[in-house]
């Protein structure tokens, strides 16, 4: 592989992790706000409150991960084609380049999710709002280091933009991902390990308290990513000229993808959730809507290391 190319792959994949990493975490914040009721069995203390603890500790290690390996991509695109990448060579781009300033700063409020995750797992108080507030503040810093920061005309709207497009990709994707990792767990032990009406009936009333969500984060994602796309492309012909241009076309049509497998999932697969093999099919039809929107993360991630049309 060429190493430029082997540059952007390694840029790509460390951001595509770390992206993962915080709609993992985002989507743990929000499914455990939204859907903290008794009647669903949520709770503080309760087993369901522990699994999210733990996947909110899981989805911090994904994050560490991508954020560390950011930082050796970006040290390996700057300096690695010439020479071997060094510790003292991290250090510097971690000390004394802009990207690294924004970079420590990412680093530093990801430590401080981890803080917060470690007291949420010893059930201190208030813990949950403080892991809530401290992955805002993850949301926040993550645009820094993309083409929010290179806008020539200007950061505030572009920054904006980008955390609210973050924070919608988490409320949909990630509390989907929370809906069939902990939502479904819940429903089998409803249902003594059958999938019988009764643990279709518990996953129906969480998938429709889930429905609102998802519909107004996708119509968020939706309108952050055409704004975005306004501020960044000129012309309507660097679309298809530019490299940055083809690739936001394919991410496009991925998000279609995604949308239409939600709207699938809301329209067709919901109501069928009470009737025997309901869960079955949910539980398939959206991890189809899941994989699609990785892909869509993975698109993200290689276009944000391109340079915009009008550079």
């Amino acid at each position: 592989m060429h190493g430029e190319t082997y540059a952007l792959t390694l840029l790509a994949t460390a951001k595509w992790i770390t992206d993962l990493g915080v709609m993992w975490l985002t989507g743990v914040c929000v499914f455990r706000g939204v859907f903290e009721r008794r009647a669903f069995g949520f709770g503080s203390g309760s087993a369901v409150d522990c699994q999210l603890a733990r996947h909110a500790g899981l989805a911090l290690v994904v994050l560490v991960v991508g954020t560390l390996a950011r930082l050796y991509a970006q040290t390996y695109s700057s300096f690695g084609l010439d020479e071997p990448v060094t510790g003292e060579l991290l250090r510097l781009v971690a000390e004394q380049t802009r990207w690294g300033g924004r970079w420590v700063a990412q680093g530093a409020a990801v430590i401080v999710a981890a803080v917060m995750a470690a007291l949420v797992q010893a059930r201190c108080r208030s813990s949950w709002w403080l892991l809530a507030a401290a992955t805002l503040v993850v949301v926040a810093t993550m645009p820094m280091t993309g083409h929010a920061f290179a806008y020539v005309d200007g950061v505030l709207w572009p920054m904006v933009l980008q955390v609210g497009h973050l924070c919608a990709a988490g409320a949909w994707i990630g509390s989907l991902f929370m809906l069939l990792m902990v939502g479904l767990r819940q429903a089998r032990l409803a249902s003594a390990g059958e999938e019988d009406i009764g643990g279709g009936a518990l996953i129906s009333a969480i998938a429709d308290r889930f429905s609102p969500v998802a519909l107004t984060a996708a119509g968020t994602l939706a309108a952050t990513g055409l704004l975005t796309a306004i501020l960044y492309v000129e012309e309507s012909s660097q679309l298809w000229r530019t490299s940055y241009g083809r690739l936001l076309l394919v991410k496009t049509g991925l998000f279609g993808v995604t949308a239409m497998l939600g709207a699938y999932n809301w329209r067709k697969v919901r109501p069928l959730l009470t009737r025997p093999g309901g869960v079955r099919r949910f539980r398939y039809s959206a991890t189809a809507e899941l994989l699609a929107a990785a892909a869509v993360l993975a698109v993200t991630a290689w276009l944000v290391h391109l340079p915009m049309p009008h550079e």
